[in-house]
């Protein structure tokens, strides 16, 4: 899966992690402006729902310029991220990954529920409680299955891993990829299932050398997370 290896940023990439963060931050400080930083009021009902649904579009779509302006000022293809060889094997782990992390996260956090109790639902929780529809099922899913893994991979994985990995090699890269991505959602009590999470997925990148399998398997995992939200909510 690695023929294009020379494509890709993961063993020697243009960049390195305090330019990364500092991308990060510029991206943040714009959002705290547009006021996008702070949770839509009303979230169960249909103005806090499409509040919550244009935010989450175009967060994403304020990474993905930001990205893409960075690759043109370091003057690297964003094909150094991994965006590379898409395959049925790139879809098979990604599948397999997902379904794993589905299954394997949830039990984790069903024993720190034991032991913590329940924590506070997540926004996005909340969003999928308030949906009572099929279109915003669909919206959901487009956001939590598509938007999200693509723009939190190419971030983590895509351009945090490989600098970490060149410095620390890559076990310890993995790691501290992971413990940034859990940091990085801001939740303590979820913080153990999203290191956990955050090293399977960056464990496939370094495995594949290619960024769809990981892609792929946020994207698997948030969708059955979702379907099981709205599933329980019935």
């Amino acid at each position: 899966m690695g023929k294009d290896l020379e494509q890709s940023g993961l063993w020697d990439p243009k960049w390195n992690f305090w330019q990364v963060l500092y991308l990060i931050l510029v991206v943040y400080v714009i959002e705290l402006f547009l006021g996008w930083l702070k949770i839509p009021d009303f979230l169960g009902a249909i103005s806090g729902f499409i509040n919550y649904a244009l935010i989450g579009f175009g967060e994403g779509l304020l990474f993905f310029v930001a990205i893409i302006i960075f690759f043109k000022l370091i003057r690297a293809p964003l094909s150094a991220t991994g965006l590379i060889n898409f395959n049925w094997q790139s879809i098979l782990y990604g599948l397999g990954g997902g379904v794993f992390l589905f299954f394997c996260v949830g039990l984790l956090g069903d024993f720190i529920i034991e032991r913590l109790g329940t924590p506070e639902p997540q926004s996005f929780a909340l969003v999928v409680q308030g949906a009572d529809s099929l279109w915003q099922f669909v919206v959901l899913l487009i956001l939590g299955g598509v938007i999200i893994p693509l723009k939190e991979e190419i971030i983590f994985r895509g351009l945090v891993f490989p600098p970490l990995r060149k410095a620390y090699g890559n076990a310890g890269g993995i790691v501290l990829t992971a413990l940034f991505f859990g940091v990085m959602h801001f939740d303590l009590i979820r913080f153990l299932p999203l290191l956990f999470g955050g090293i399977v997925l960056t464990w496939l990148y370094a495995k594949t050398r290619i960024l769809w399998p990981s892609i792929i398997a946020h994207g698997v995992w948030n969708m059955l997370m979702t379907i099981l939200m709205w599933w329980q909510k019935g």
